[in-house]
């Protein structure tokens, strides 16, 4: 059996103190943080601080790096937060910050892993994620695993100047969509 650590592309472990370097280049990098909430530059220490809040995952905060299978490189982060026992539910952030792994799957089999490990070892009922409606990359890979959208919050984020949509979406237990074998 493989381990629920793993996807068939990526594996999910804890962060680690090394990890600092490139969270820090990533996340001070607009092109990765285009889709996401973050808008301030961060510091080393911030990004350290964070390393060291979430390093051990609970079912409060389960928070994961994600690296590759074949080469256990470090690709991005995934994190299932703000989630409730009485109504088995989580949030679920993710950025694949390393730029070399876009449009490679990783995204994709990252969710897949993420939502699977909720839902059959956190005993989720619901997995929820809010997107930029503009973000078309992320809604695909969202919609591919089976997310759906609920609603649209309109003009709800600021950034670049302007004001954008955000769709709220969410996936319950057996709607996780597997991967389909050519």
């Amino acid at each position: 059996m493989t381990s629920i650590f793993e996807g068939t592309l990526i594996r999910l472990r804890a962060r680690e103190p090394e990890d600092a370097p490139l969270l820090y280049r990533w996340f001070n990098d607009t092109e990765v943080t285009r889709h996401l909430a973050m808008r301030y530059p961060l510091s080393m220490k911030s990004e350290r601080d964070f390393i060291e809040r979430v390093s051990a995952p609970g079912y409060a905060h389960a928070g994961f790096a994600v690296e590759t299978l074949a080469e256990s490189r470090l690709i991005g982060g995934v994190d299932l937060l703000n989630t409730t026992p009485e109504c088995r539910c989580a949030s679920l952030g993710i950025a694949i910050g390393d730029k070399t792994a876009w449009d490679g799957g990783y995204g994709t089999d990252t969710m897949r892993t993420v939502c699977r490990f909720g839902f059959e070892m956190m005993n989720l009922h619901r997995i929820e994620l809010e997107v930029y409606a503009e973000n078309q990359r992320a809604r695909h890979v969202y919609e591919k695993v089976g997310f759906v959208v609920e609603g649209r919050r309109r003009d709800a984020l600021f950034k670049y100047g302007r004001y954008q949509d955000v769709l709220v979406m969410s996936l319950l237990e057996g709607e996780l969509q597997v991967e389909q074998r050519q």
